[in-house]
């Protein structure tokens, strides 16, 4: 099918975009220049030998994980690698029952799902590894009753709970604001965070990945009751790593705030975060378990807005409002680790 928009003739600088030409695999737009972009959302543009060449800006040699968004859709859950979509990517539709609930991120190929039980309130806690059209596995059954949440494992005791997170190979029950147990397990036990700790408003990335919780308290030197301390408690090793983050957070609005000052990152190296620090005077980009940072925005007045993203690549953007101009960072582990704002061949 071809698409023709108004064109001009004798006018070259108009005609960007002007026939749009789709195909069974790609989509061609002819203009100043032709290009055609791959379902899978890469774009090439036309060089003057008749050979297409890769329209994509070149990225640093850094091993990129497969993380994948996954969101529930009618009676199933549909995945495809974070930042971008298709038709063409991963379905999954539960054999018996409807999906309700799924976990939002995977960097391992498999999801925990809820699917309906008898009741309101009485769900299947399912797993499935959806990369390999795997068989799902029954984990175990849970049930909301008079402002709890009871889950019982495939063969175990009924464990209490005020609320859940799901992972993806499993579910976290938080027993309280600082304690939680974690399922499927050969070994069950409860996790105990340190005095004062508390786990955070919104868990970011793939806890099954990182092995880490975000864990927060009042900042122990200050009377602020708007300024958190921000850590990570190792699941495996039950203590928390050495690296801290400092917060102000609107009071009253901690959860929203957090969410949209704070993002996290699983990476081969260790989890990255992006987050505003000293009020909201910095943009930091950090290797958590290896206490590595650098400075990506600084600005006295305070920046106003942030956001991290993942490319379909696995690479991190981050872009922020830096006064009364945009800025961006390329590739924040390329930053982090070399100090490159821009691709490679930009330098």
């Amino acid at each position: 099918m071809i698409t023709r928009r108004h064109c001009l003739l004798g006018a070259p600088a108009l005609l960007s975009g002007c026939v749009t030409i789709h195909g069974e695999d790609s989509v061609v737009r002819v203009g100043q220049d032709i290009t055609r972009q791959d379902f899978k959302g890469d774009k090439q543009v036309l060089r003057s030998d008749g050979t297409w060449a890769s329209a994509a800006l070149p990225e640093a040699n850094i091993t990129r994980p497969t993380v994948w968004y996954l969101t529930a859709q009618e009676s199933g859950f549909k995945a495809w690698r974070f930042g971008w979509e298709h038709e063409q990517n991963v379905r999954y539709v539960d054999p018996l029952s409807p999906i309700v609930e799924v976990g939002g991120f995977s960097a391992t190929g498999w999801a925990t799902y809820l699917v309906k039980g008898n009741a309101s309130r009485d769900y299947v806690v399912r797993r499935v590894n959806f990369t390999r059209s795997g068989q799902p596995e029954t984990i175990g059954h849970l049930e909301g009753f008079r402002g709890e949440w009871r889950f019982t494992p495939m063969g175990g005791p009924t464990v209490a709970a005020y609320g859940y997170h799901l992972t993806s190979r499993g579910i976290l029950l938080l027993r309280s604001s600082s304690a939680f147990t974690y399922f499927p397990t050969t070994n069950i036990a409860s996790r105990l965070l340190p005095a004062d700790w508390h786990l955070a408003w919104t868990q970011r990335g793939d806890i099954e990945a990182s092995r880490l919780v975000v864990v927060r308290r009042h900042s122990p030197q200050t009377l602020d009751p708007a300024r958190f301390e921000i850590g990570f408690y190792d699941v495996d090793k039950a203590q928390l790593l050495p690296t801290r983050l400092e917060m102000s957070l609107i009071k009253g609005s901690e959860e929203p705030n957090f969410r949209n000052r704070f993002y996290l990152y699983d990476t081969p190296k260790g989890p990255i975060t992006v987050v505003k620090e000293d009020g909201i005077k910095k943009v930091v980009v950090r290797n958590i378990r290896t206490g590595q940072q650098r400075v990506a925005f600084s600005r006295d007045a305070g920046i106003s807005h942030i956001k991290a993203e993942q490319t379909n690549t696995g690479r991190i953007t981050v872009k922020a409002a830096v006064g009364f101009s945009d800025e961006t960072i390329y590739d924040a582990e390329d930053f982090l680790y070399n100090g490159r704002l821009v691709p490679p061949s930009a330098h």
